[in-house]
């Protein structure tokens, strides 16, 4: 179990990164970034990974250390939600499942934000608007061997996180 100190300091770290990518520009370097080979930014966004964790290529590990280590990192994503919830309100959930599957059914290509968020394996994107700019921390993993990945976006693009055409998402 993690120390609950230790959780407040990296929620904080966090947040602090987040709300650098309100305010800052796009391009590297980024505040809070734990890993730059694996973030990416363009002319209207950028995807930070905030934390990453080691893969599961050990053969000796039955699935509990990466279900502890999911744990983690899902616990430390809703600690950053729910820090942000009280600067920003409620967040809007996004989910990357329509996008993909018309990408894979109709051969489309994501937008770059999109493609960057994918490679990363996000599913949910937690959403707010915050002075322009469209603002997101989600969890990710590629295939079941590969790190998870905590993550924070920003975009100032038109539509912001929407990949529908229509409405954002969901609250949740």
């Amino acid at each position: 179990m993690r120390d609950p100190l230790e959780f407040k300091d990296a929620v904080d770290r966090h947040v602090l990164a987040v709300e650098a990518l309100r305010t800052g520009p796009y391009a590297p370097p980024w505040t809070g970034c734990a890993d730059p080979g694996h973030s990416s930014s363009g002319d209207d966004f950028a995807v930070v990974v905030l934390r990453r964790s080691q893969g599961f290529w050990e053969a000796e590990d039955d699935g509990s250390i990466r279900d502890a280590t999911r744990e983690e990192f899902e616990t430390e994503l809703w600690g950053v939600v729910l820090a942000l919830e009280k600067r920003w309100g409620p967040h809007v959930t996004v989910s990357a499942a329509p996008a993909y599957e018309r990408r894979d059914q109709e051969g489309r290509h994501l937008p770059p934000l999109f493609e960057a968020l994918r490679e990363l394996g996000f599913d949910d994107l937690r959403v707010w608007e915050a002075d322009g700019r469209s603002i997101a921390v989600g969890m990710g993993q590629a295939h079941r061997e590969e790190p998870f990945v905590l993550l924070a976006a920003a975009t100032g693009s038109p539509g912001g996180f929407d990949l529908t055409g229509g409405a954002a998402g969901t609250g949740a």
